[in-house]
């Protein structure tokens, strides 16, 4: 089983002092929410580009998504 993720691998930063007070069952907990969430956005990113790009020619599909994607 793979360990839980930490609070500060999933924000990309360190949390406030205020999310630290937090025991360690709640940051765990913070800390898996966050990343499902990153995960369904990024999803999410990912719909919303192939839906946009569906009337885009064929052949430059690949640099409107570069684009899109930056």
């Amino acid at each position: 089983m793979p360990s839980p993720p930490s609070l500060e691998s999933a924000l990309g930063a360190e949390p406030p002092a205020s999310v630290l007070a937090l025991p360690d069952g709640v940051q765990q907990q913070l800390a898996a929410h966050v990343e499902t969430a990153s995960r369904r956005q990024a999803d999410l990113v990912s719909d919303a580009v192939d839906a946009a790009v569906r009337g885009v020619p064929l052949p430059v599909r690949g640099v409107v998504k570069r684009a899109l994607l930056g």
